[in-house]
């Protein structure tokens, strides 16, 4: 049998509700999979980490590090790895690990539940199992394995607080689907490609703005001082905003003039950004801006605090957000 490390960093996962407060131990938790989950010992040899436990809410990117950490440290002594995490935030960090891992080419499954392990109609013990037998496949990337799917993790987005399908991958599909078996989506697995190492290291001033009908961005000139680095945009359609006025193209260029990197996406989470489709995105394409393509913008997020936390070179960053290095968005 392989050797599956799992990582539980906390969430609705592991909650014991009788003590919702209480700090796992590892062989605590051991002893739960045992006590409701008996037969995981059967899939894979199973050894247990807990560096921390914490609401995902509470996760961030020194937790994104540590988890990273954890996994490549123990690269030559495991087959496999899952990441039992809290659904909140899941997203981000199984997205910091998929590009950090990048050249990793082991199968880390991130996964997490609904109600706890310990309650009565659980989704819990269905998806850490299918978790694990996933992690012992030949899945060369980071997924998040929820409900009836396997997704690519920088592809994905948490669509509901109650669903046991709680995720979904707007613009990639399943890497594998769970029913009676589990059928991989073997084309669309990543291949070994060039790779970027990248360290763990995040530069946090990132700032996100999501336009509505009748928002001033002049209240953001202040906000868009020297420690920002980059502004991304939450536009409409295919990447449009107000053109009416000049107040956007204004903030757009005062952006873009001061040396930060203006990313521009799409309310909708289905499709393809083209910035040269209307009017108004053009003019911020002219002005510098760049396209999110069809990344979610979790996954434009963390790629954009993982570069600028490695370089500083503008041009570079711009170059290597415009390339898939871990399959985050589709080539036109």
């Amino acid at each position: 049998m392989k050797n599956i490390l799992i990582i539980h960093t906390g969430g609705t996962f592991g909650m014991n509700p009788m003590k919702p407060d209480k700090t796992l131990q590892p062989g605590e938790l051991e002893s739960i999979f045992d006590k409701y989950i008996p037969t995981l010992n059967t899939i894979a040899n199973i050894e247990v980490k807990i560096p921390f436990n914490l609401d995902s809410s509470d996760i961030g990117p020194a937790e994104w590090k540590k988890t990273y950490e954890i996994v490549y440290q123990n690269k030559d002594k495991f087959d496999g790895f899952v990441i039992i995490h809290g659904t909140d935030t899941l997203v981000y960090n199984a997205t910091a690990l998929s590009f950090l891992l990048n050249d990793f080419y082991k199968p880390v499954i991130f996964t997490g539940s609904q109600r706890p392990l310990s309650e009565i109609r659980t989704d819990a013990s269905s998806n850490l199992i299918n978790s694990v037998e996933l992690a012992t496949q030949s899945i060369n990337e980071v997924g998040i394995c929820f409900g009836s799917n396997l997704f690519r993790a920088n592809r994905t987005k948490k669509i509901s607080i109650e669903s046991y399908n709680g995720f979904e991958s707007p613009n990639c599909q399943p890497l594998a689907t769970i029913g009676l078996n589990i059928k991989l989506n073997k084309t669309l697995l990543l291949q070994k490609q060039k790779d970027i190492q990248l360290k763990p290291v995040f530069d946090k001033n990132i700032l996100h703005i999501r336009v509505f009908p009748g928002l001033n961005p002049e209240f953001y000139y202040d906000l868009v001082n020297d420690n920002i680095r980059a502004v991304v945009i939450e536009a409409f359609g295919a990447g449009n905003f107000p053109s009416k006025s000049s107040a956007w193209i204004n903030f757009i260029n005062k952006c873009t003039s001061s040396n930060k990197l203006v990313v521009i996406g799409s309310q909708s989470i289905h499709g393809m950004v083209d910035l040269e489709l209307y009017a108004s995105a053009k003019k911020a394409f002219n002005l510098g801006a760049i396209s999110i393509h069809d990344m979610t913008f979790e996954s434009a997020l963390v790629k954009l605090m993982i570069l600028f936390g490695n370089y500083t070179d503008l041009e570079k960053i711009k170059s290597i957000f415009n390339t898939p290095i871990a399959g985050e968005f589709t080539l036109n």
